[in-house]
């Protein structure tokens, strides 16, 4: 009679778990999910918890990672405002924020992150060309403003970037933040630039040196 009991006691927990394996699933921290029903996104969950489906060949199961995605992109080649020729490479920091519109135009690739990538880099690399044609070289290399110009320059194309992503298809994700992390300028205008960068240090060290003889005459 016990023996009875107790195999009747584990077929009935080896019963829950197969129910449980079957209509319900785990939704962790970091994960975005998107259940699909006979193919067909219905429904998300970007919060952690478990939750209920139907069996398998009915609702299916499809996670992403949800955290800050970072990417470099390749050089890109744009003339400045002064038409100067400027070779700028970056990176990006992204998150899926909408999981079903991110699900049907990547989920049909191996990697959907590296395919989202593939589409951001494009996009980074119109943002850039635009942005750079907008401001002359001074922005990117002066010496005299201390990065300010450099920095309003980034957020531009971080702003249109974002817009961009939203715009374009709704690609169900976000730009987080984005910084130029190289400057290139071909070997035949690199020595204007320097040139350039020496007169405005020049003027800098000009006024100084005017300004203590002045305080100097004063104290005189």
């Amino acid at each position: 009679m016990k023996r009875n009991t107790l195999t009747l006691t584990i077929g009935i927990l080896l019963l829950l778990i197969v129910c449980l394996l079957l209509f319900v699933f785990q939704v962790r921290k970091s994960e975005a999910v998107v259940v699909t029903t006979f193919g067909k996104p219905t429904r998300e969950y970007t919060k952690p918890g478990a939750y209920f489906r139907w069996p398998w060949g009915i609702q299916m199961v499809h996670r992403f990672d949800q955290r800050v995605q970072n990417f470099e992109d390749k050089p890109t080649e744009g003339l400045t405002k002064d038409s100067f020729n400027l070779i700028t490479s970056g990176y990006v920091g992204w998150k899926i924020t909408q999981p079903t519109n991110f699900f049907p135009k990547f989920a049909g690739s191996p990697n959907p992150i590296f395919e989202a990538e593939k589409v951001l880099e494009r996009l980074v690399g119109q943002a850039k060309s635009a942005v750079v044609g907008n401001h002359p070289l001074s922005d990117f290399v002066s010496a005299t403003d201390n990065g300010t110009n450099f920095l309003a320059v980034e957020n531009e194309i971080l702003a249109r970037l974002q817009s961009q992503a939203r715009a374009t298809n709704n690609y169900g994700l976000d730009i987080v933040f984005l910084g130029i992390k190289k400057l290139q300028l071909p070997e035949s205008v690199t020595q204007s630039v320097f040139e350039r960068m020496t007169s405005e240090r020049k003027v800098l060290a000009d006024k100084s040196q005017y300004e203590g003889e002045s305080e100097a005459q004063k104290m005189r």
